[in-house]
């Protein structure tokens, strides 16, 4: 079944223990319409934050409904979130929304 391009409900279903990575807690991001809270590990660093169109953007290591993205990330939108910058992050993230 593929996943969906959209899907307001969609809730953290998977979550992995990572050592020393560049990581961002977030209240309020969303990803395809779906509401994020929690701690992501980002996919290349500080270098994850990006503009897309006009939203503040950061490359995040997610799953989304079990499918992986070639490029190993989805663009979490963080323009009404708040956010917090975690760097050499040792915990738990959420790897999987779905």
């Amino acid at each position: 079944m593929p996943a969906p391009h959209t899907h307001k409900g969609a809730i953290a279903t998977e979550h992995t223990q990572v050592t020393n990575v560049f990581a961002i807690r977030v209240r309020n991001a969303s990803y395809r319409s779906s509401k994020i809270d929690g701690v992501l590990e980002l996919a290349n660093g500080r270098d994850s934050f990006h503009i897309l169109g006009n939203k503040l953007c950061a490359k995040a290591r997610l799953a989304w409904f079990d499918m992986e993205f070639a490029k190993g990330f989805r663009s979490i939108n963080l323009s009404d979130a708040q956010l917090q910058i975690l760097p050499n992050y040792t915990g738990e993230v959420i790897s999987k929304f779905g």
